[in-house]
């Protein structure tokens, strides 16, 4: 597996962490992030930091 494939791969995930913590919370974010194995500190700031977010939706549809 190439870096770019797993890079995007996990741009999924996390976009996908994203929607759940607008809809469900951060506590259900945190534990599917978590489960697709999407890095500790990754999650944290995604989470904790909204504005330090990538603008990748564009590139990850």
């Amino acid at each position: 597996m190439s870096d770019t494939r797993y890079d995007q791969q996990m741009a999924i995930q996390v976009e996908k962490g994203i929607e759940l913590h607008t809809q469900l919370g951060a506590a259900n974010a945190w534990i599917y992030m978590q489960s697709m194995h999407v890095p500790r500190s990754v999650i944290l700031r995604v989470l904790a930091y909204p504005e330090q977010r990538r603008n990748c939706s564009a590139s990850v549809h």
